[in-house]
């Protein structure tokens, strides 16, 4: 689920057959080829903000597909799926008329979480939506649809996966241990998912992109970690220092401040990159830029 490798797998020419059968089965369509697009939207406007995607790619014979890895839980994900898609959308209309006649734009999503209003467990770790009439669940279009697949929370063993998407969840899920325990599977597929995820089926270049990434997000999670930990000393502090209820509550809030603030001063001596810092401290980059050492 790191983001280099799953772009290994599943974004670059020589596994396009790993990607094309994922998609296959998980819409039901079948697929002649596919086309990866450049993985960015524009905006309409310089103050509009641009859509990045993992994997975009066109089948030729009509959709395009978005695919995402997402690890860390994000609140308005399902928003963000719908923003991706709508740039997709966009992107498709013509200068000068148009019937808005435009070709599908499905997104699936693999991701380590549980999707938030998703139901009880009972209803699986396969999640698809469409646009339906409230009343008579008729689509009011056929054009996009979302796909949410929950690795991370996927519980189930291989002997009591039935479908595609559960083996599909269960190998994704236990690529680590299979590194250790090669397992024999009876599906060409899963045999090709299993080979190309070999750390030394990567090229070099690959492996060393890996190796980066995996230290970057170690050392996010570390420095969140001690975030976490020094913004709970430093309000248990402030607040005894405090006698009334403003008081702890200023307190607590500034030293939350001050942490943020030294945590983030130490990854950007370590050389992490501003949207590290940013998501594992919630400042803004300007913030995170104005905290670096003034050259001599």
């Amino acid at each position: 689920m790191i983001d280099v490798a799953f772009k290994y797998l599943f974004g670059t020419e020589k596994n396009k057959r790993l990607l094309k059968g994922l998609l296959e089965h998980v819409f039901k369509k079948e697929i002649l080829d596919i086309t990866y697009n450049n993985t960015e939207r524009i905006g309409d406007s310089q103050e509009n903000r641009n859509a990045y995607f993992d994997v975009l790619c066109k089948a030729n014979n009509g959709p395009d597909f978005i695919v995402e890895c997402q690890v860390q839980p994000q609140e308005h994900f399902a928003e963000r799926a719908i923003f991706y898609c709508a740039r997709t959308i966009s992107a498709q209309a013509p200068k000068g008329d148009w019937d808005y006649n435009f070709h599908p734009v499905y997104f699936l999503a693999l991701i380590n979480f549980p999707l938030p209003n998703s139901g009880s467990r009972s209803e699986g770790y396969v999640h698809s939506f469409s646009i339906l009439n409230d009343d008579t669940s008729a689509p009011m279009t056929d054009k996009v649809r979302f796909v949410f697949m929950e690795v991370g929370p996927f519980e189930k063993s291989k002997e009591e996966c039935v479908s595609f998407e559960e083996r599909f969840l269960f190998y994704m899920k236990n690529l680590p241990t299979f590194a250790e325990e090669p397992d024999t599977v009876d599906d060409d597929y899963f045999e090709d998912l299993l080979k190309a995820a070999e750390y030394f089926n990567m090229d070099k270049e690959t492996q060393e992109q890996y190796e980066r990434r995996l230290k970057a997000m170690r050392d996010s999670k570390n420095v969140e970690d001690y975030m976490k930990k020094m913004a709970r000393k430093a309000g248990l502090e402030e607040g005894r220092a405090e006698g009334r209820a403003e008081g702890r509550a200023e307190g607590r809030a500034e030293g939350r401040a001050e942490v943020r603030a030294d945590v983030a001063r130490k990854m950007v001596s370590m050389g992490l990159e501003v949207s590290v810092i940013a998501e594992a401290t919630g400042l803004s980059p300007e913030e995170i830029e104005a905290l670096r050492p003034m050259e001599a």
